[in-house]
């Protein structure tokens, strides 16, 4: 059950604010931890005659991309815990060397994330389907056979991303803008689509000194960049790429940039959602506490200071950076794409034939940071109350 109502926190606010507090099992469960949080209802979010959550996604089948990564897995992990009655996940997956499809869908299911979910329904992990391809592959390499099986896909997920920061200008732009082309070019194949979200970040318009959730203007076009990327050789393309993607600092927000006019210039077509996180860490509570796989944001600052083997790092220990909870991001994310796909097409007045693309930015904002300095302080607390193993 989940109650239609939008929170507010000045300790802990986000700026979409549509998270909702959700009651599993009898017991509510406040959505930001023991936080003091206002509550404080708003009619237009609340329709008695809309589905609960649950209700919205019993019964269909959903598309993931980017479901080995951090943020796919935890999503994964909570469509199947709290919306038990979903009826097939179908997850993208790479065939590696040294490891099969089946293989990779078992070592997800094996995580400690899922621990919870063993325990509680072990038949739900049946649900999760591995489904042959990649992203930055013309038609996400999906074969017509697997089309076919994906034929009542109505949710989809877009979270894969190539989230390196050095990555080359090519390779960011065939994976990060060509393929979120390639994942709108899916969607319209299928005839029961109630929402597509498209997952970028808080990040992909850093000259910007305020987000605000609305598309910005472009700073390439995307449709040019990807045939550039397509035609031309790697060195020729890494020679202009500074001066091409102007004042951005790298490859990885130039991209998911370009990505978020792609998802606008359809969104008359078809039922599309932009949800831009901030810097998404580990998780709060849901399902485990301190869940994470992997050295992103400040973790692997942390840890190597933890162990010894990082003594320095040149920074302005004044820099603020904006941290997310990834299990506050994956539900804000479900409720999201819940309030598109229960939603009827809204037009705005200024222009009637085109209906506005929703943005979320799912972000802490100015009210709870942190500077790089006080994680350090935090970290060498840390550390002596719990030490890492193998410290130097």
């Amino acid at each position: 059950l989940v109650k239609g109502l939008r929170l507010r926190s000045k300790n802990f606010p986000l700026r979409f604010c549509q998270v909702t507090s959700v009651v599993e099992s009898g017991h509510e469960m406040q959505t930001f931890s023991n936080h003091p949080t206002g509550l404080l209802p708003v009619e237009e979010n609340y329709d008695p005659n809309k589905p609960t959550i649950k209700e919205f996604y019993k019964g269909r089948d959903i598309f993931i991309t980017g479901g080995t990564g951090f943020m796919g897995k935890v999503l994964i992990e909570k469509l199947l815990r709290s919306c038990s009655g979903v009826n097939r996940i179908f997850l993208l997956l790479r065939e590696k060397k040294s490891k099969t499809m089946e293989d990779r869908l078992r070592e997800i299911q094996e995580l400690a994330l899922f621990e919870v979910l063993r325990k509680q329904d072990p038949d739900a992990l049946s649900k999760m389907i591995p489904i042959k391809g990649d992203v930055s592959q013309l038609g996400l390499g999906i074969s017509s056979e697997d089309r076919k099986r994906m034929s009542e896909v109505s949710v989809i997920f877009h979270v894969a991303a190539n989230v390196r920061f050095d990555d080359t200008l090519k390779d960011a732009v065939i994976l990060n803008t060509r393929g979120t082309r390639e994942m709108i070019r899916f969607a319209e194949t299928l005839k029961n689509l109630c929402v597509m979200m498209h997952v970028s970040t808080t990040y992909s318009n850093p000259d910007k000194y305020v987000i605000e959730e609305k598309i910005y203007p472009p700073y390439a076009d995307w449709e040019k960049t990807i045939k550039l990327a397509e035609t031309m050789d790697e060195q020729t393309l890494e020679t202009f790429a500074p001066k091409y993607m102007g004042m951005l600092p790298n490859t990885y927000v130039f991209t998911k940039s370009l990505a978020e006019h792609i998802i606008n210039d359809h969104k008359d077509k078809l039922p599309l959602i932009l949800f831009r996180p901030s810097i998404v860490i580990s998780s709060m509570r849901d399902p485990i506490p301190g869940w994470i796989d992997n050295f992103n944001g400040p973790v692997g600052l942390l840890v190597g200071s933890g162990i010894g083997i990082c003594r320095t790092m040149y920074c302005d220990p004044n820099n603020v950076a904006d941290y997310t909870p990834v299990d506050v991001c994956i539900k804000a994310m479900i409720v999201a794409a819940w309030k598109k796909g229960t939603a009827v097409i809204q037009r705005t007045p200024i222009s009637p034939e085109s209906p506005q693309l929703p943005v979320y930015n799912c972000c802490i904002s100015n009210l709870r940071n942190c500077t790089m300095s006080q994680i350090v302080e935090m970290g060498k607390v840390l550390s002596n109350d719990i030490p890492l193993d193998r410290c130097v």
